[in-house]
């Protein structure tokens, strides 16, 4: 056990003579305990005999004695067989005791063979030895002594001087005063950034109003919102040392927590140093990577104002006419970026730390992993737009949908159909596929639409011709030039096959218009006492399948004696 046996006023001498009995009690226990020792191990001294030196342990095996949150000193050896650990422990415990027990205390050292004997109220608290002294520091057991005096010292006058109901009132009162303090000061801080920030807001909008000039209103539009960002940043850090001062000095009230204001000064101080050492160096590099995304800022814009004029018909470049203009600013807007960022990648602070590589890696892994179809998506769109196999406006089909093309996105392509329904395809899906163009033909806009009937061979195939030309003339919709023409397309067992072809100009009256074609043949051809064969042709009929003129309208109704007054 560590030595606290209370010293006997009598004189030293027999302080000296106790502490000898009690080694070697301690020594020959220890020996009966482990058993009986080996050859080569030494006797147990004997009464008077020097005692055997301290063991040293390993510095992962240190523990330091702390009173009242506070390190009084670091034990580095064994002792007695006990460990630093429970030296340490069973030194807080005595000390605690001392504290708690006795008046008034002074630290009193005496000094013995085995170290330094460390006393609170000339009671025995602590045993100090050469093996713990700090060696790696030159540390000699004069400097051992002054250094656990003045700690353990204050220690225990902090912690008989604070515990006094007295103080802790008052430390009470000064932390709720510091608190009122804080709050008024962060609300006013926040109102005041408020007031500064719609003020230049304010200004810079008055001066954005006079300027002509879009690029320079673009300019100071970025200005504002750079103004907003530096006023929002400066905001949170005076709050934030509005908070910490105030946790500083709340700590600082109480003598158990005053060691943590204490180290909240140094951290701080600390803190900063290293935030004004890692700016300054990182400076450099972030002017120049600022510098690299001005550029890239201003030349996206010039490419921007370019191709804005080549949309707008003022002129062309390179062959790009308006449908190219805008996705192939973009492409070139996002070359831009990704260079100017590979560009500034060097100079950005951290970039060559490994949390950085890291980081990146990561990054583009999930961007590769995830960002697959989203890639394949924009490659398609633009494979649309750059091989011309449809425009806005278009009429088009593209597996079971068919309409007119409203946009040929990034990632979609949106269709108008004719029910007015809006349809989305995706840009993989569209050139995965059958793409039907209604509207390119050589000889003007509009589109092609074809319907066709099976006439018997007993019908002249010139009167079919001129029947049906007759039809497509008399239905509104249908283009006049180029004209219709009929075709035909099969000479089949029982009758022939024929096909006539007109163009449509508006392509969403298509079903429409074919709806009224279809009614102008059937016209036509009952009228001309002509049958159509369709769908199937077995034998003649007995009598010819035709609608006599006075039926075109339906056939006439009966009146109804219950319900027409004239025929009862």
């Amino acid at each position: 056990m560590e030595p606290n046996a209370k010293s006997s006023p009598g004189g030293r001498r027999h302080l000296l003579a106790a502490l000898r009995g009690v080694t070697v009690l301690g020594l020959l226990s220890l020996a009966v305990a482990l058993g009986a020792a080996p050859a080569t191990s030494p006797l147990p001294a004997l009464p008077g005999a020097a005692p055997p030196p301290a063991v040293e342990t390993p510095a992962d095996s240190e523990a330091t004695v702390r009173f009242y949150n506070r390190d009084i000193v670091t034990l580095r050896a064994e002792f007695l067989g006990r460990t630093p650990e429970l030296r340490a422990r069973t030194t807080e415990a005595a000390i605690r005791r001392v504290v708690e027990e006795s008046g008034p205390v002074k630290v009193n050292f005496k000094q013995s063979s085995e170290g330094l004997l460390v006393l609170l109220s000339d009671e025995l608290v602590m045993m100090f030895t050469t093996g713990d002294l700090d060696v790696l520091h030159g540390e000699t057991m004069g400097q051992a002594r002054i250094a656990i005096a003045g700690r353990l010292q204050e220690a225990v006058d902090t912690a008989r001087r604070e515990q006094a109901p007295a103080r802790l009132l008052q430390g009470l009162l000064w932390s709720l005063l510091a608190t009122v303090i804080a709050i008024a000061l962060a609300v006013g801080v926040l109102w005041l950034g408020r007031r500064i920030r719609d003020r230049l807001k304010r200004l810079v909008e008055a001066r954005s109003e006079t300027i002509e000039r879009d690029a320079i209103r673009h300019l100071v539009g970025g200005i504002r919102i750079v103004i907003g960002w530096l006023m929002r940043v400066f905001i949170a850090l005076t709050i934030f040392v509005i908070i910490e001062e105030w946790v500083r000095f709340v700590l600082g009230q109480f003598g158990f927590t005053r060691p943590w204001a204490e180290a909240m000064t140094g951290w701080m101080l600390d803190l900063l140093r290293s935030w004004a050492q890692s700016t300054a160096a990182a400076l450099p590099g972030l002017v120049a990577a600022v510098l690299i995304f001005v550029l890239a800022r201003l030349l996206t814009h010039s490419v921007t104002i370019t191709f804005r004029g080549v949309q707008d018909g003022r002129f062309q470049l390179f062959g790009i006419d308006q449908v190219l203009a805008e996705p192939t600013r973009k492409l070139v807007n996002v070359v831009i970026w990704l260079f100017a960022l590979a560009m500034a990648y060097p100079y950005l602070p951290g970039s060559e730390t490994d949390a950085f590589k890291g980081l990146s890696v990561l990054v583009g892994l999930m961007i590769s992993l995830g960002a697959s179809g989203i890639v394949g998506q924009a490659a398609g769109g633009f494979t649309i737009l750059y091989s011309r196999t449809m425009s806005v406006g278009d009429y088009v089909r593209s597996g079971e949908v068919e309409g007119v093309v409203m946009q040929i996105g990034l990632f979609t392509t949106r269709l108008r159909t004719v029910a007015g329904v809006e349809v989305s395809i995706p840009n993989n899906v569209v050139l995965g596929g059958q793409l039907h163009n209604y509207s390119r033909h050589p000889e003007g806009p509009g589109m092609w639409m074809e319907t066709g009937v099976t006439i018997g061979y007993d019908a002249p195939w010139r009167q079919v011709h001129r029947l049906l030309l007759q039809a497509a003339s008399r239905t509104p919709g249908v283009a006049v030039d180029p004209p219709p023409f009929v075709l035909q397309t099969a000479l089949s067992d029982f009758y022939v096959d024929y096909r006539l072809r007109v163009r449509v100009a508006e392509a969403l009256r298509r079903a429409l218009v074919l709806s009224e074609l279809h009614a102008q043949i059937q016209d036509a051809f009952n009228a001309a006492g002509v049958q159509i064969m369709s769908p199937n042709y077995e034998a003649d009929p007995e009598s010819p399948k035709l609608v006599p003129r006075a039926y075109w309208d339906g056939l006439p109704v009966e009146p109804d004696p219950r319900t027409d007054p004239s025929q009862q």
